[in-house]
């Protein structure tokens, strides 16, 4: 059953490299604002979002269902982060400079231009497209029919609602809020994970404004109290502090084997040694060595032991009962996620897994936990 399974998953696969053509196919009529290509692209999302539950991939499934509802301001800019998801889902990492940013400069590269992350990115195709970066901010904006962020706009009326460990590892600024919805300023308005992951912590619905890099690091630098001369990296924040438990492990509870490889990379890259199981009974008994864990990170749909009910077995442990623990889930269900924390998750992580978001979570957590440890 596993190597029919694995055969389908490749399968889908496959059949997503098709479907990144076709979507590539449509940008043309979208950026000129035809309704038929419009209905076609949204027909696409409707496609992806019920073939991703099917074959076992619940982030190909949130990515899609964002296109399959977009108004038709919205389409060209979502269509623009599925294709970048699905060349991440395809080829293993999207890499390079991204299309989108190359045809809002107006750059027509017959062969992908290498670029070393989002800000590399931006300076390679501003010069490509002979601008400087505030110009292709402004073409980025009118590419998508968005705004460009005004560059004295130094107030963020909405930084209650964003966490400064999303806001840098998300790269982008919150700016304004009201009722109904959050604007940010961000370089990447076709990061699809994070228009959820936005959505699902602020409960509005997020709008951007498009800002470089630059000016956007200045800002997290200043929210964050460093110099300019002392930033990092946005892809990755150095947001660790010395009371963090970096020599113990974080246990990996997940079913699928590629889902624990991804978590391993993200976290031993960060310095975060791992230790892994397939479901919630070998967790038990790794967690019943004289082994200690600074968080248990643990999917929640497994066989023989699921998520929750590990986090039940978890609690009623003398041992272990203040243990952090992590959710992963790719279901979107509000009342789910409310027994989730209710039953003693420290918080849940929402597929698909965005590696900027998924390590700031990770890190915010062991933060909390370690400096306000509980009970």
């Amino acid at each position: 059953m596993n190597g029919d399974r694995t055969h389908l998953q490749e399968w889908y696969r496959e059949a997503m490299r098709g479907r990144i053509t076709e979507l590539r196919a449509l940008r043309d009529d979208l950026s000129a604002g035809n309704h038929r290509a419009e209905d076609e692209a949204r027909r696409i999302g409707m496609s992806l979002r019920g073939s991703g539950a099917t074959f076992g991939f619940p982030h190909i499934t949130a990515v899609a269902g964002l296109l399959e509802t977009s108004r038709d301001d919205e389409v060209l800019r979502r269509v623009e982060g599925l294709v970048v998801e699905l060349l991440r889902f395809t080829n293993g990492e999207a890499g390079g400079v991204p299309e989108w940013l190359l045809a809002a400069a107006r750059v027509h590269a017959e062969a992908p231009l290498s670029a070393d992350g989002l800000s590399d990115a931006w300076t390679r195709a501003a010069r490509a497209g002979g601008c400087d970066e505030s110009e292709l901010a402004a073409r980025v904006a009118r590419y998508f029919g968005l705004e460009p962020v005004d560059p004295k706009d130094r107030t963020s009326g909405a930084r209650r609602l964003v966490q400064e460990a999303l806001a840098a590892s998300a790269g982008l600024i919150p700016l304004r809020e009201d009722s109904l919805t959050i604007t940010v300023a961000t370089a990447d308005p076709t990061a699809l994970a994070t228009e959820l992951e936005l959505e699902r912590l602020t409960g509005r619905k997020p709008v951007f404004e498009v800002a470089p890099p630059e000016w956007i690091d200045a800002l997290l630098d200043e929210m964050a109290g460093r110099s300019p001369v002392a930033s990092t990296d946005a892809t990755a924040p150095q947001l660790r502090s010395s009371a963090e438990p970096a020599d113990q492990p974080v246990l990996v509870v997940d079913d699928e084997p590629s889902a624990r490889v991804l978590v391993r990379a993200l976290l031993e890259k960060r310095g975060h040694p791992v230790v892994e199981a397939p479901d919630g009974m070998d967790a038990l008994e790794r967690l019943g060595s004289e082994e200690s864990f600074a968080l248990v990170l643990a999917d929640l749909n497994m066989p023989r032991m699921d998520g929750l009910e590990l986090i039940w077995a978890i609690r009623d442990s003398d041992r272990h009962r203040h243990l952090p623990v992590i959710i992963v889930t790719g279901e979107k269900d509000e009342i789910l996620e409310t027994q989730l924390m209710e039953e003693g998750a420290d918080d849940y992580i929402r597929k698909p897994i965005d590696p900027r978001l998924f390590v700031a979570r990770i890190e915010s957590t062991l933060r909390r936990l370690t400096t306000a440890p509980r009970g």
